[in-house]
């Protein structure tokens, strides 16, 4: 990508470190003694796959000792964890790279981040052979930069035939107990694995699958698990450029590991990744450039993870009461008064991500509670934390020894809703509670029938009045899921009666997309299909239960107005009426929505 500020940033930056001629490059290993000293690269993922880049982002480079916390998070994939620290420790050692440098009396190297400790950690990913272990450790890397990654054979020959010092390692290691396998085999797999052709724009998007929790960002691949990620890099953080790991930290904040061929790749937990290139090295061995432009990065964007921060963004969204907000489902004025006497239902909507912080706040606010229902809107919430699930499962467990029932709606974890009330969204959860309250105040239920007398429509109507109607209406039976036609031959349906069951209005045409309800209607009210598309049927009313409506045409309507006006006119005042009242009651709800 290469407009935009970051860009420009990112550009401007190199313009400046490019002009570091100080260091030198690796001579230990001969093919790097021949690369160009002059090269330059740097490149910074996000963690939704846009790449920012700035010079030789794209040359291609031996990935070296850059490869070891990626190796470290394939062997605790394969291995597990466990297995993984009784071979290799995780104490930083203070030594260059290549150290001599052993547990005393076991021969366990200290971490995986030193030349020791990798030999081991690489030996540990699952494999039969030397050739298998390669295999998998490349096409492991190759996941964490989302694309297959080659081989360089001239650096993995050089590596081969000056690796004594490596070689007298895995030795040491073996005597002593500490490597299981053949020296050979081990070298084989540890040298092709450095030899592995990466570029900075790799290392950037190997360092945001690190910090996307194991996701590659671009392929969408989880790589390796979030508590894999979450010890890799802890590692780092204190290894990872050996003996200038504390400096590191100190003047960069960031988990970070650097190599020879001169690459570093950099992680902001959760935000972003940060891969350079170039192949001057300081005494360290890290390079000069990189360690310069990551220092640069980081005060340029307030990159330190130690950083004081402001405040995280509250967990709780907005507080709502049943007074406030009802379901989507209508009901006639006798059923609206009884929910609107009782009062029983909070509603809690909840957002952004909810780790220990944010569900110790949750459960206080929770335990405040005292309505008999109180539902948890997970809509806005983008992730729930593990030790948050454990939270705010014994919170309502609790809460329901005082009789206050917690009522989950949207996308909460499985291992929460095993065993609680679970709806899709909040309308179906207060919906309900509305359902409890009014059969424990003796209302008809979906299967009773609520005559026309008792239709809000109808208040006010005489015998007579209510004898004329009827004579007028055609009555209709309807199954579960049949739809509800809008018309016939008689100019179409001008008002439907609802005496029986609910039936919902949907956005969709198809009869099962109980996700695009827009409301339903229960018996004692009514709906007019005067303002349905006959053609696309869109709206769509479909019976939510067995239902019986009473269908009053066009034509009947105009008859009615014109040989029984009276009634006309109660219909219409009757329906001005409850217009009036939804208008009323949407404008405040719409006040308590807005605040």
């Amino acid at each position: 990508m290469s407009d935009g500020p970051v860009s420009d940033i990112l550009t401007r930056l190199h313009s400046t470190v490019v002009t570091r001629t100080d260091g030198d490059v690796a001579h230990y290993i001969p093919e790097l003694a021949r690369v160009d000293p002059n090269l330059f690269g740097v490149a910074v993922s996000t963690l939704d796959g846009v790449v920012y880049a700035a010079g030789d982002a794209d040359h291609p480079f031996t990935i070296q000792s850059v490869s070891k916390p990626f190796a470290m998070a394939l062997a605790i994939e394969d291995r597990g964890l466990e297995e993984l620290l009784s071979a290799v420790g995780v104490e930083p050692t203070g030594d260059p790279f290549n150290a001599v440098t052993l547990e005393e009396g076991t021969g366990r190297p200290l971490n995986p981040m030193v030349n020791a400790g990798a030999i081991v950690t690489s030996a540990l990913v699952a494999c039969t052979d030397r050739d298998q272990g390669s295999e998998r450790i490349v096409a492991g890397l190759s996941a964490f930069a989302g694309r297959e990654l080659d081989v360089d054979e001239a650096v993995l020959r050089s590596e081969l035939e000056t690796a004594d010092r490596n070689r007298a390692l895995a030795y040491l290691m073996r005597s002593m107990g500490a490597l299981e396998v053949d020296v050979e085999d081990a070298l084989a797999v540890y040298c092709r694995q450095c030899a592995t052709l990466v570029t900075a724009r790799d290392l950037a998007v190997m360092a945001a699958t690190l910090a996307n929790a194991g996701r590659n960002p671009i392929t969408g691949q989880q790589v390796v698990q979030p508590d894999v990620v979450m010890y890799v890099l802890s590692v780092m953080l204190t290894c990872g450029l050996y003996d200038f790991s504390g400096e590191w930290m100190f003047r960069t904040g960031m988990p970070a590991k650097s190599g020879v061929g001169g690459g570093i790749t950099v992680v902001l937990p959760g935000e972003l990744g940060i891969g350079t290139f170039s192949p001057r090295l300081d005494r360290q061995g890290n390079s000069v450039r990189g360690v310069a432009a990551c220092e640069a990065l980081s005060r340029e964007f307030g990159l330190h993870v130690m950083r004081p921060r402001g405040p995280a963004a509250p967990p709780l969204h907005r507080r709502l009461h049943g007074g406030q907000v009802r379901s989507r489902r209508g009901r006639p004025a006798r059923e609206r008064a009884v929910l609107a006497a009782a009062d029983a239902v909070v509603i809690l909507e909840l957002q952004g991500h909810i780790s220990f912080q944010e569900a110790e706040l949750l459960t206080r606010l929770m335990e405040q509670e005292t309505s008999r229902w109180l539902v948890l809107d997970a809509a806005r919430v983008e992730h729930v934390d593990p030790v948050a699930e454990r939270l705010l499962h014994a919170t309502i467990d609790h809460l329901a020894g005082r009789g206050v029932t917690v009522l989950l709606s949207g996308p909460w974890p499985a291992s929460l809703t095993t065993g609680t009330n679970t709806f899709t969204s909040t309308s179906r959860a207060v919906e309900s509670c509305e359902d409890m309250l009014l059969d424990e105040a003796g209302m008809p239920g979906p299967d009773e029938a609520v005559p026309l007398t008792a239709n809000d429509l109808c208040a006010g109507m005489s015998t007579d009045d209510l004898h004329q109607l009827e004579a007028l209406c055609l009555a209709l039976d309807l199954d579960q899921g049949d739809p509800v036609p809008v018309g016939d031959d008689d100019g179409g349906f001008a008002l439907l009666f609802i005496t029986r069951g609910v039936i919902g209005m949907q956005s969709a045409p198809e009869p099962d997309a109980v996700e695009d309800q827009i409301t339903s209607r229960a018996a004692g009210s009514a709906v007019s299909s005067m303002a349905f598309e006959p053609t696309t049927g869109v709206p769509r009313l479909v019976a939510q239960t067995p239902a019986t409506i009473v269908a009053l045409t066009v034509r009947a309507l105009e008859r009615i107005e014109s040989e029984h006006p009276s009634v006309a006119a109660t219909l219409y005042r009757n329906a001005a009426g409850a217009v009036a009242a939804e208008y009323r009651w949407s404008a405040a709800e719409n006040v308590a929505l807005s605040r």
